[in-house]
């Protein structure tokens, strides 16, 4: 499904400004809304008086960290955010990207407008930067089968043993199982052809790493 949203920078920045001073309970300052967006303070500023609007990208996160449904950001859905619906407050609006595949990542979407890429909605992902992926292949087939889609969460970088991640490999991107012992990028998969990617050390994965797995999911 694809979603395009217009905005009017005027009533946007008020609805931030009034979520953040009330949505979430406790008054969240300019400041700690930039450090977890990743902007500067001055770009949260003028968003609130209306000179600029956020990237489309950021109006879930910016949702969530505040605590208020994003439809009524963007477009004032219910009457208020003073006590929303839980299963509100948990919607993440994530953008399907790419495809990713044992040892590449295809583009097929790579020249087109980030606006317009497919925008999935899942619920209860917590905090953080999502991207989805779709699967291709059979080398993490245990837990997420060929055409299975994938949620990372690029905010997660910490390795656990054992936890999926998508690395970046020699420029190329990669879905596997992180184990320590020795270093390595493990396949989960029922095909004994595919063969872990033995490398250097942690702090060489740590460098490589995208984001964690958080979530797969595959239509039937």
């Amino acid at each position: 499904m694809l979603y395009h949203i217009e905005m009017d920078a005027k009533i946007l920045g008020k609805r931030i400004a009034e979520a953040r001073k009330t949505g979430s309970g406790r008054h969240v300052t300019q400041a700690q809304l930039a450090n977890f967006l990743g902007v500067t303070p001055q770009a949260v500023s003028g968003w609130e008086r209306g000179e600029a609007t956020p990237e489309t990208e950021k109006i879930p996160s910016i949702a969530n960290f505040l605590q208020v449904p994003t439809g009524w950001l963007l477009d004032g859905e219910a009457s208020g955010f003073s006590s929303p619906k839980s299963d509100d407050r948990g919607l993440a609006y994530v953008r399907l990207m790419d495809s990713v595949a044992a040892g590449k990542l295809a583009s097929p979407m790579s020249q087109i407008a980030l606006e317009q890429l497919p925008l999935l909605i899942f619920a209860d992902l917590g905090r953080g930067d999502f991207i989805a992926l779709t699967v291709e292949g059979d080398s993490m087939d245990r837990i997420s089968p060929d055409g299975s889609v994938i949620v990372v969460n690029k905010r997660d970088q910490t390795l656990v043993s054992g936890k999926p991640y998508v690395f970046s490999h020699r420029g190329k991107a990669t879905y596997k199982l992180w184990r320590p012992d020795p270093p390595r990028l493990q396949p989960y998969s029922t095909n004994p052809a595919h063969e872990p990617v033995f490398i250097k050390g942690k702090t060489e994965a740590e460098h490589m790493v995208v984001g964690r797995v958080v979530r797969t999911v595959l239509d039937l």
